[in-house]
């Protein structure tokens, strides 16, 4: 979508799936009618239920569709999601990583979608620091959009990042935030070992960004931009229980012309608002 700020045209990409999608930890989400409109009833209303392999109701996921890992998903002594600044979320001066054209050896092929599977030191740009969050763009999210991740034995593919190159981004103080357009940022081999490293830093634990589709974007552009604004919407429906994430939309805003002094102004301008 396009839209202005100050004569500034920037396009606004929406990152979520299409629909809902779970991993195998996590139930199937149906879409299922709570009103149906009839003669005696002019409401219309639908609503979406968790369902297990038995068929049976059950809660549904903060890790089912787009949504933020906080440190307690993994950290017993990690915080929850209400306890965490959103400031730290909101909005994001982001450094777009483009994967989809990388080194074979990295890569892996699933049903003809051809992707990046394996994040390490190398595939990590130079100018990192200076950024609060970084986007990973694998071609991992054509499957996503398939429910590929719905399948069996699904999460043994998905693109993960090593201990390495978690270790380097933990390392770089500016970063609060990484999104990736997979379900998870680890294989169930990895033992968790990118959850632990990158939530688990002390002070400032980075938030993990998790189950993106970035295909709207790169039919947005023939070339990915070098950086862009991330904002994150999530649903805050905590009940009595501390959160461990939360399902959320996320968007991102990149200028599709060569303007940097203005598109820099409407970053810093979104990023350094006063929450009141």
């Amino acid at each position: 979508m396009n839209t202005q700020q100050s004569s500034l045209k920037l396009f606004r990409i929406d990152l979520s799936p299409a629909d809902y999608v779970h991993v195998p930890q996590a139930p199937k989400i149906e879409r299922r009618s709570i009103f149906a409109r009839s003669e005696d009833n002019e409401w219309e209303m639908t609503g979406v239920v968790g369902v297990n392999d038995a068929g049976e109701c059950v809660g549904i996921s903060n890790h089912t569709w787009s949504h933020l890992d906080a440190p307690r998903h993994l950290l017993a002594d990690g915080a929850s999601f209400d306890e965490i600044d959103p400031r730290r979320y909101l909005a994001s001066r982001t450094r777009i990583v483009d994967l989809t054209q990388s080194d074979a050896v990295r890569r892996e092929t699933i049903d003809g979608v051809d992707y990046h599977s394996l994040i390490d030191v190398d595939d990590l740009p130079g100018d990192v620091e200076g950024y609060d969050a970084l986007i990973f763009v694998t071609g991992f999210g054509r499957l996503i959009d398939r429910g590929y991740p719905m399948t069996p034995n699904a999460d043994e593919h998905y693109p993960n990042v090593t201990q390495r190159a978690a270790e380097r981004l933990a390392a770089t103080r500016s970063l609060r935030l990484l999104g990736i357009d997979s379900p998870s940022f680890d294989k169930p081999e990895t033992n968790a070992i990118a959850h632990r490293i990158l939530l688990g830093r002390p002070v400032e634990p980075i938030l993990l960004l998790e189950t993106l589709t970035c295909e709207r974007l790169r039919k947005a552009f023939a070339s990915l931009p070098h950086e862009a604004l991330l904002t994150v919407e999530p649903l805050r429906a905590f009940g009595g229980a501390r959160p461990d994430g939360a399902l959320s939309s996320v968007y991102l805003y990149a200028a599709p012309d060569a303007d940097q002094l203005r598109f820099d102004a409407f970053v810093s301008s979104m990023c350094e608002a006063k929450l009141v």
